[in-house]
């Protein structure tokens, strides 16, 4: 988001002097206008003076802009005065979205006008909820209404709206709590049937819409911050069914809340009881004899049928959208001591509760990774003591996923979320890779800091996303010191690196897929599925190198990942379908060096582009991938990642060539580069026979 700063005093004195310019100005070409037409024009000047001329259009644009800065100006005051917009000194501020443009009409949009739909929006989704026929006063259904709403959910000022028109956040969370009927309904039986997709889209409108009112400058009426406003809505007894709400919301896919609100807010909620029951207990309402908690013969209120009430579950799931929040609340205080981050007392107490208290059984944990998964990111700050920080929370993390959660216990989530992680820390695990050791990580888990790494990658492989997140980051991570080939050795040496990546990738999979030998046909599809992506990432992504990016899958180096990749969510130009070889090296991986050699120039004798090399055997006709430029030179444009027909050919081409026409042996070196980067990074997850279910020199936790 961004807010446009000005200064409401010296904006309008300019305003009303440039007002007061165009207007003197306007009525002396009126004066003249007159004047020259009283006597006939003598001096044949009326096109120069009259409306339609240039000194009128000039200064008519003039007094447009004086009005649109009244606009601006007139914005800013409303917004400020109603807190909703932030100061800077004596500036005050407007709001844009960050990619629209700052016009009149913009601005209105995302702040007064903001404020006026938030309310009638607010007062319709009320009204629609409520009534028998399940529409509102202006003919909205509540599914309506959430579509409106969904257009200006990440507005501020929209959203400080919507809530103050609720009455404040305990009202909005009750709301939320009595919208579950909407979807709810009982057939003829009495069978209970509930609408999980439809009461989960309409929760991440209002948590999008939560989200952004904690952007606002407004605090709720009553509070001094809508941190303790939450707290407090939580917690007030006869009403900490409200829990459930509130995790819902805050769990909202992409909602990203104020930073200081989270840090707050869960420093605040870690301090409640729980006792790590599942999600999938929470009843609609809070009543029973008997509870550790509440006591005896309570009644907390409705809550979330089926959503979790654990504390801390929705403030580190939101987290995973606000990496500075998640960085902040995990490393609250600590210091640089010889050039190592030293935690202070307070993180090392923080991350004693959180890694020994009970989390909700089934969702708990996809919370806490996710809030890992937000610090991970903070690894790639400019500011040494920050990246310093979360790399040793990072490590922790590792430690704490590896060491103390069974793999069983593991959701498809969680190893999303861990993969951000891993991905995070992709220059250490390119280390790995190569057979060196993550030493920048500082690891001290039960396993040596190899074992550990791999084992926690080993856990994480078979889901797709998390397979493609960890495996963009690798390779990047590998080509990042080889930017630019100028010799054979260079190009051996990239692709030895880049091999490793794809063997010890390649093997840590086989050895997935070989411990899910009595695993469900589905688990073993979902495993297959996420080495073929493996295979798909790593040569989509070398390509980039050679025939231009690779959208979504390449990355800057330095430059960090806050979310995992979802595969099903990319076009298929992003991430192509690659045949997946049972064993030994991809042949596009081959195809890509070669083509590589070719276009950084590595094969100068004009005769191994002669055409007989480059055509079909039977029908004599050019291959379709290669141009051969002005200057002579010739270019290979291989598709990305290569097709099968353009293996076979470029690998027929290679072949004919031979040394006699690459005589530096650009070839040679690209060929052996890969095999040898390939087996070693096998041979350290299998062994020196390469056979899947045998330990090499790093050691895989299966349990």
């Amino acid at each position: 988001m961004a807010y446009v700063y000005i200064h409401e005093e010296d904006l309008q004195a300019f305003i009303d002097s440039l007002k007061s310019f165009t207007s003197s100005n306007i009525s002396e070409l009126d004066s003249i206008s007159r004047a020259n037409t009283e006597r006939d024009d003598p001096a044949d000047i009326r096109d120069k003076v009259e409306w339609w001329a240039l000194p009128h259009v000039r200064i008519g644009d003039l007094s447009l802009t004086a009005d649109e800065l009244q606009v601006r100006l007139n914005q800013a005051v409303e917004m400020n005065s109603n807190g909703i917009t932030p100061m800077d000194g004596d500036l005050i501020s407007y709001y844009l979205p960050d990619g629209v443009e700052d016009t009149p009409a913009n601005v209105m949009i995302y702040n007064g006008e903001a404020v006026t739909n938030g309310a009638k929006d607010a007062e319709a989704l009320q009204q629609a909820s409520g009534s028998p026929d399940g529409v509102s006063e202006d003919g909205r259904t509540v599914e309506q209404v959430l579509d409106d709403m969904a257009r200006y959910q990440d507005v501020p000022a929209y959203g400080d709206a919507v809530v103050t028109t609720f009455g404040g956040v305990d009202y909005y969370l009750d709301f939320v709590l009595n919208l579950q009927w909407h979807y709810n309904s009982v057939d003829k039986e009495g069978v209970l049937h509930v609408d999980r997709d439809g009461l989960d889209q309409a929760v991440d409108v209002l948590g999008r819409v939560l989200a952004s009112a904690t952007n606002s400058e407004s605090t709720p009426e009553g509070h001094d911050s809508w941190s303790d406003a939450m707290y407090e809505s939580v917690t007030v007894k006869g009403h900490r069914g409200r829990m459930s709400a509130l995790n819902a919301l805050l769990a909202a896919d992409d909602a990203v809340y104020d930073t200081n609100t989270l840090v707050d807010l869960a420093d605040q909620l870690e301090d409640l009881p729980f006792d790590g029951a599942a999600a999938s207990s929470t009843p609609d309402s809070l009543q029973g004899w008997y509870d550790d908690d509440y006591g005896v013969r309570y009644d907390e209120g409705k809550a979330l049928r089926g959503y979790s009430m654990d504390p801390l579950y929705g403030v580190t799931m939101a987290m995973g959208n606000n990496p500075e929040a998640a960085f902040k609340y995990l490393n609250p205080d600590g210091q640089m001591s010889n050039g190592q981050w030293v935690p202070g007392e307070q993180s090392k107490k923080r991350w004693e509760l959180l890694t020994g208290r009970e989390w909700d059984g089934e969702v708990g944990l996809d919370g806490f990774t996710a809030a890992m998964a937000g610090n991970s990111a903070m690894r790639g700050s400019d500011e040494a003591d920050t990246a310093a920080a979360a790399t040793w929370t990072v490590a922790r993390s590792m430690e704490f996923a590896v060491d103390q959660v069974p793999f069983a216990s593991y959701t498809e989530a969680m190893k999303e979320n861990l993969s951000v992680v891993v991905a995070n820390t992709a220059d250490q695990g390119v280390k790995v890779a190569i057979g060196a050791s993550p030493e920048e990580l500082s690891l001290a888990g039960e396993l040596d800091d190899d074992s550990l790494y791999t084992t926690l990658v080993y856990r994480l492989i078979d889901n797709e996303n998390a397979a493609a997140t960890i495996t963009s980051a690798f390779t990047n991570a590998a080509m990042a010191e080889f930017p630019n080939i100028i010799t054979p050795e260079q190009l051996e040496d990239k692709y030895e690196k880049v091999g490793c990546v794809y063997g010890y990738l390649d093997a840590i999979g086989s050895e997935r897929l070989t411990d899910l030998k009595e695993a469900s046909a589905a688990e073993k599809k979902a495993a297959e599925d996420a080495m073929g992506t493996v295979v798909s990432v790593l040569t989509t992504v070398v390509g980039a190198g050679v025939t231009g990016p690779a959208a979504k899958l390449a990355w800057s180096v330095g430059t960090t990942v806050t979310k995992p990749i979802m595969v099903d969510q990319l076009n298929p130009d992003d991430l192509p379908d690659v045949d997946v070889p049972g064993t030994g090296t991809p042949s596009s991986l081959e195809a890509q060096a070669y083509a590589e050699a070719v276009n950084r120039g590595l094969i100068a004798d004009p005769e191994a582009f002669n055409s007989e090399y480059l055509q079909h055997a039977g029908s004599g006709e050019p291959y379709s991938w290669y141009t051969t430029n002005e200057d002579g030179a010739t270019t290979f444009n291989l598709d990305n990642p290569p097709t099968d027909e353009q293996n076979k050919q470029i690998h027929y081409w290679a072949d004919d060539i031979s040394s006699e026409h690459d005589p530096e042996g650009a070839i040679r070196h690209a060929n052996r580069g890969i095999n040898t980067g390939v087996s070693r990074g096998q041979r350290l997850v299998q062994g020196g026979d390469g056979e899947g279910g045998k330990d090499g020199d790093i050691t895989i936790k299966r349990d």
